[in-house]
């Protein structure tokens, strides 16, 4: 290997290691935000614990942090919550149910959540936690396309997609009307 190499090699692993030494304090100065109460810190510890770009402690952390925050209603936690028990992340055991659960009081009604709605109708459209019901992971993904924006809009477009193609005609059109009293019933 010639020199050359060596010392980019060197020079990488270097910046690596200065750059995850650097994030390891941003995280501890943000979980220890987040130990003091701060609910934006928490939120932001837990959506780093669930999206796996951090590792919890122990198995409880990513719960002691967002439960509390989900039990007074706090809908950013219902929907990491949710998320974490439906897919077994950041530490949390795999509970599809409860899953389901925490990311349906996250879609709708009081703060509402567009994100959550998607992952709603993504829980349908798998099964996970409840029946699988093609109408209503199109409901729910369709609805999670109005009036928003946010990282999960290109996989809600082709969650909608593919599940348009799942439906015949006389499903699409009785889906389309249930979105119309969803909307002005429930979401209100």
């Amino acid at each position: 290997m010639s020199l050359n190499k060596k010392c980019c090699g060197g020079l990488l692993a270097f910046s690596l290691l200065f750059s995850l030494s650097g994030w390891t304090a941003d995280f501890s100065s943000l979980l220890k935000q987040a130990s003091s109460g701060d609910e934006q810190a928490i939120l932001e510890v837990g959506s780093l614990l669930v999206a796996g770009k951090a590792k919890p402690e122990n198995a409880s952390q990513t719960l002691s942090l967002l439960e509390p925050l989900a039990n007074q209603g706090n809908v950013q936690a219902e929907l990491l919550l949710g998320k974490a028990y439906r897919e077994g992340l950041g530490g949390v055991t795999k509970d599809p149910g409860k899953g389901f659960q925490l990311i349906e009081r996250a879609a709708g009604r009081e703060g509402k959540s567009a994100e959550a709605q998607y992952e709603l109708g993504k829980s349908y459209y798998e099964g996970a936690g409840t029946d699988r019901n093609l109408i209503a992971a199109y409901i729910w993904t369709a609805l999670s396309l109005e009036d928003s924006a946010g990282d999960f809009q290109t996989a809600a477009r082709k969650q909608k997609q593919e599940l348009s193609e799942l439906l015949n005609p006389a499903q699409r059109a009785k889906a389309n009307e249930l979105i119309s009293q969803i909307r002005t019933v429930y979401l209100k």
